[in-house]
């Protein structure tokens, strides 16, 4: 039997489990900020999910040394989006907030899209949020631009962590970069109101917020990493939106919020944007063709005419060598 790899695992697929975890994640948060409050929530979540990725990969100080000017950024962004997000989530629905949350990703989808198709399935994706978030909560400013601002944060991730994924090798640069947020997060969040330490380290606070950390933290964003080092930021912002979407089936499923017809027109936009941007970075790029076939084709290109008797052949390039990385 051919043994499991992560890698034979499609990256949409590894995307939409981490999503799924997430957001039931998310919506048991709520549940903790009564006894927390979203500050309380985030840092206990920060420092449980940094703890538990550290001793699972168990990362070399060494490469926060030298990938820090990658790691350090990567750490900040992710330690704003942690906290604006549950700020906002403590004042506005959860699909609303996640719904505007993604307009960044958005914006990033359409300003690096090449080909006119990838445009339309941005706005197809952009229209579905828009009536899917609807007006409810906009009255809450504060909520409106913890949104807005964890949006720009989660624009920022999705850069940083590409090229995080590609520099530090291994999930090492995941539990590196939350090691950053969670030390970030130590002063950072006494100054937005936490409750007594009695409080927080209560038993069944630390279960719940143990229990937080692996589905907002620990699942959801190993596996968002791993597909980033797979597929292109922009394939990974358009993709994403699936998640508004998976946010209001939470809702329904686990708070009884009903969708209207025009909602659910809502979800399937989004779900058909997402699910042509998939199919179409699946599919093979005819201007880049691969070693061996010529361009526009999937046919292996003509083999060279034979080298006429008593020569050596020419070198190239394609010779097994070290230096061009290709062993014999």
């Amino acid at each position: 039997m051919r043994p499991y790899a992560p890698g034979t695992v499609p990256a949409p697929l590894l995307l939409l489990t981490g999503m799924i975890s997430l957001q039931f994640g998310s919506a048991f948060a709520k549940r903790l900020f009564e006894e927390t409050g979203p500050a309380g929530a985030t840092l206990l979540r920060l420092l449980i999910a940094a703890t538990l990725l550290c001793l699972f990969s168990r990362p070399a100080p060494r490469l926060l040394r030298t990938h820090g000017r990658l790691l350090l950024p990567y750490g900040a962004v992710f330690a704003v989006m942690q906290f604006s997000f549950y700020e906002a989530t403590s004042r506005l629905p959860l699909g609303v907030v996640v719904t505007l949350e993604f307009s960044g990703p958005l914006l990033l989808a359409a300003v690096t899209s090449r080909r006119a198709l990838d445009r339309v399935r941005v706005a197809l994706a952009g229209a579905g949020l828009l009536v899917l978030g609807g007006t409810k909560g906009m009255d809450d400013p504060v909520g409106l631009a913890a949104s807005l601002l964890t949006g720009a944060a989660l624009t920022a991730y999705i850069l940083l962590g590409a090229r995080v994924g590609r520099a530090v090798p291994g999930g090492s640069g995941l539990a590196l970069g939350l090691t950053v947020a969670a030390a970030l997060a130590l002063p950072a969040a006494p100054a937005l109101g936490l409750p007594p330490a009695d409080v927080l380290l209560e038993p069944g606070v630390l279960g719940a917020a143990l229990a937080v950390a692996v589905l907002t933290t620990v699942v959801p964003f190993s596996l968002e990493f791993a597909a980033l080092r797979r597929m292109p930021p922009r394939v990974f912002a358009v993709l994403s939106t699936v998640e508004p979407v998976i946010a209001a089936l939470v809702g329904l499923a686990l708070l009884g919020e009903h969708l209207t017809w025009l909602q659910w027109a809502a979800v399937l936009c989004v779900v058909g944007a997402a699910l042509g941007t998939g199919l179409a970075a699946g599919a093979p790029d005819k201007e880049a063709a691969p070693p061996g076939t010529s361009p526009g084709t999937s046919d292996p290109a003509p083999d060279p005419p034979p080298e006429p008797p008593g020569t050596s052949p020419a070198p190239s390039d394609r010779s097994p060598s070290r230096k061009n990385g290709v062993h014999p």
